[in-house]
């Protein structure tokens, strides 16, 4: 929230910050960052160049955070402050820049944000944000975006430096000394935000530097999840005979450099030169499943000065899904299917370890994060609409995935699974006979479904394959289940997921107008369009299989997704009208 009248110096103190003179790190990717009392100073051009880095490294500081508290209370305000900063106070002037000084400690975060502006009468402002006026002659929304974070907000420097004092509830803040230590990943020089001393300079002596005495001893970390089953991950992940130590080779960060730089054709021609590779392996209650971060510092061949990449890497279970992940995942890139749902660039698959899939892109929130701090009907309506027409796109394209099965459609065996499914429950009898004719209804569909309906689906879509990167882009994701089948198994995961979201955040009609919006949109440009009717038949076996799957990790647990299935399973509305976006 903001307080108008808090300074650095009580800010300061509620992070239990001491005083020092001495110079702040310039590297934000500085293994200390994420384990000792530190200072930082980093400066960029704004949030496009600076949040991605900032957002890797302060994730990997609080990852014992929840990821619900770390957005609200953190992420997204910074995120808006940077964009402030570049927008109003640097007036979008690339000339300009936004310097981003932090203070690390075992209690917390504070963050100062400074332009190169004019200004403004913060206080004033404030007042006129509390009496609900328009307090921006651009109608901007940054006072209410800063304004609902738990974190303290404040302003000096004339306008020009916004504070933001992050402090972690004391049962979700892990002290350093117990989290897994960092191997020693990275190699050369790391990546790093150019150096710079921001307008509000003079404050600087209120940091502390950062201490190497606080370093944790080398040790073991535990490595990040990466796809969407527990077969899928980094950290006891099913290995290979022959390549037992794959997972501590994808930690390795000079076993990574040297293999990016011989495989990544940019490198081994000659083109350009990889400095150093940092690996931010995910981990704790932040850590996300969608793959480890690899931080690239390249230099140009012109001896301009080095950019920094970030690429995510899934490390599957078999060579076989890598292998399909990565080419289904270059034909839809490939393909540009859809703006709205954009396919992540895949980057490689390294000969060293050919189950790692390594692609261009940074997510940062799933889709029901995004639509979760959002908290509007508005905005899931919207993205209800463009996922609907991204999936159109994708089921009327042309792409041929390789490789047949027996069962094409996959239904004999998800229907049986299913059943199965609903018989370990208490009630398992009544719900497998109520669902039953269901299934059956699919499986006669599927029967008498001319050759020519089906589609190139994604094949195991849920929301959570779904993401909002740091670029402000949505993305989908995880591509080793591609194949040509029946897009209403596309439809119902999607479905199944909003009906979930609607029940939790919003209410029954919520659910109502927005399948509505995204069946409407969809049927306006698909090939084959679907009756709800149908669809919902095609959502009550998704809510099952994620049944099947709940469990403490999973986002809808077993009574809300019961709940889910009661309604999807009695529910039959009105038809869905064709509607344009």
């Amino acid at each position: 929230m903001i307080d108008p009248g808090c300074t650095r110096a009580r800010l300061l103190a509620e992070i239990e910050a001491t005083n020092s003179t001495g110079e702040p790190l310039s590297d934000i990717t500085d293994p200390r960052v994420a384990t000792a009392d530190a200072h930082v100073r980093v400066c960029g051009r704004g949030r496009k160049d600076l949040f991605p880095l900032l957002k890797i490294a302060l994730c990997e500081r609080f990852a014992s955070v929840p990821r619900p508290q770390l957005i609200r209370d953190l992420l997204m305000p910074l995120k808006n402050a940077l964009g402030n900063a570049f927008k109003h106070g640097n007036g979008s002037d690339p000339g300009k820049r936004v310097s981003v000084e932090i203070m690390l400690t075992r209690k917390g975060a504070l963050l100062a944000v400074t332009d190169e502006g004019t200004g403004f009468d913060f206080a004033r402002t404030f007042r006129r944000f509390q009496q609900q006026e328009t307090y921006f002659e651009n109608h901007g929304s940054g006072f209410r975006n800063l304004h609902q974070a738990m974190s303290t907000v404040a302003y000096e420097n004339g306008g020009r430096t916004v504070l933001l004092c992050f402090r972690p509830t004391k049962e979700s803040l892990e002290p350093a000394s117990r989290l897994p230590a960092l191997e020693p990943v990275a190699v050369g020089n790391s990546p790093a935000v150019e150096r710079s001393v921001p307008p509000g300079g003079k404050h600087g002596e209120a940091f502390k530097r950062a201490e190497t005495t606080d370093l944790i001893p080398g040790g073991k970390m535990l490595p990040s999840t990466a796809g969407e089953t527990p077969a899928a991950t980094f950290w006891r992940a099913p290995c290979a005979n022959n390549s037992e130590s794959s997972p501590a080779k994808l930690l390795d960060g000079e076993w990574m450099r040297t293999s990016l730089s011989t495989e990544l054709p940019e490198f081994a021609n000659g083109g350009a030169r990889l400095e150093s590779c940092r690996i931010y392996a995910t981990r704790g209650r932040f850590g996300d499943d969608c793959g480890n971060r690899y931080l690239l510092r390249v230099a140009g061949p012109g001896g301009g000065p080095a950019e920094t990449r970030i690429l995510t890497g899934r490390f599957h279970a078999t060579t076989t899904r890598a292998a399909a992940d990565f080419d289904a995942a270059t034909r839809l890139h490939d393909a540009q299917i859809s703006k709205h749902l954009r396919i992540p660039k895949p980057a490689a698959r390294l000969a060293g370890e050919p189950r790692l899939v390594l692609y261009e892109f940074d997510s940062w929130m799933t889709l029901s994060e995004y639509l979760t701090y959002r908290g509007s009907f508005r905005a899931l309506r919207k993205c209800a609409g463009k996922i609907g027409q991204a999936l159109a796109a994708l089921h009327g394209s042309p792409l041929v995935f390789p490789g047949g099965e027996t069962d094409p459609l996959g239904l004999q065996e998800r229907v049986a699974s299913a059943e199965k499914n609903l018989q370990t429950l208490s009630a398992g009898s009544d719900l497998v006979n109520r669902f039953r004719l269901t299934f059956q209804r699919i499986l006669q569909r599927a029967a008498f479904r001319p050759q020519q309906e089906l589609t190139p689906i994604h094949g195991a879509l849920s929301w959570d394959c779904i993401r909002y990167g740091v670029d402000g882009r949505f993305y989908l994701y995880r591509f080793e289940t591609c194949r040509r089948s029946d897009p209403g198994l596309d439809l119902g995961g999607c479905t199944a997921d909003l009906l979930c979201f609607t029940l939790a955040n919003h209410d029954k009609e919520a659910y109502r107008v927005c399948l509505d919006h995204f069946l409407g949109t969809y049927n306006s440009e698909a090939a084959h369009p679907m009756s709800n009717e149908d669809l919902l038949d095609y959502t009550v076996l998704a809510l099952v299989e994620r049944l099947g799957r709940a469990g403490p990790s999973t986002h809808a647990g077993a009574g809300q997704l019961l709940a889910a299935l009661d309604i999807a399973s009695t529910t039959r509305t009105g038809g869905a009208k064709s509607e344009g976006t």
